[in-house]
């Protein structure tokens, strides 16, 4: 439920973030939700150490939602491929990209892209983007180490390609299959996906 009232903290209790919180909480402590009166807004979250009795309280600032997910691909002059993100539209992750030039002395061009929700198999007509004819020849994985992948679908003869993703490792965007045959035909590429701090990227 979206606690919309509230415009300096507003808050979703269907926020992914906060419901896998309380997943993983409750395998391992007695949580308590204290909400507030009179919309039931939580705004703490006690938890009880079930072995020791010992407590936490955490108070409960505000959720932030991914409600048209991007990423910001990156390339460098070797033609390896990274990507950042995730951001909530194409904007946002159009906005990381002077950062990432004043950081990189290798960057050569950088794309926002749809990233592609790994749950449904089918891929959009949208969710392809063209890329100059020069960069889908050259593009490789970049090897940098970072917890989280994109999947790249990477048309190399018509040059565009799709992002999918997030993926939680490698191996799960590894294993990942289109459904469609323009996604099944395409070579992959899974590169690394580094995170944007809400203060690095503004819309």
């Amino acid at each position: 439920m979206r606690y919309g009232t509230d415009d300096e903290h507003p808050f979703d209790t269907d926020n992914r973030a906060w419901r896998r919180l309380h997943d993983v909480t409750s395998e391992h402590f007695d949580a308590i939700t204290w909400n507030r009166d009179p919309d039931g807004r939580p705004v703490l979250l006690t938890l009880r150490d079930m072995r020791t009795g010992d407590t936490v309280t955490l108070a409960v600032l505000d959720s932030l939602e991914i409600r048209d997910p991007h990423a910001l691909l990156a390339v460098h002059t070797s033609g390896d491929l990274d990507a950042h993100g995730p951001t909530s539209g194409a904007d946002t992750a159009h906005s990381h990209a002077a950062t990432l030039a004043l950081d990189s002395t290798t960057l050569a061009v950088t794309r926002p892209v749809p990233l592609h929700d790994p749950a449904v198999t089918d891929l959009p007509a949208t969710g392809w983007v063209d890329l100059p004819p020069d960069l889908a020849h050259v593009l490789r994985p970049a090897l940098d180490d970072a917890r989280t992948a994109v999947l790249v679908l990477l048309d190399r003869t018509d040059g565009r390609l799709a992002a999918v993703g997030p993926f939680p490792t490698y191996a799960a965007a590894d294993t990942w299959q289109p459904a469609d045959r323009p996604g099944r035909t395409a070579d992959r590429l899974t590169v690394p996906l580094h995170p944007i701090l809400s203060e690095q990227a503004q819309p």
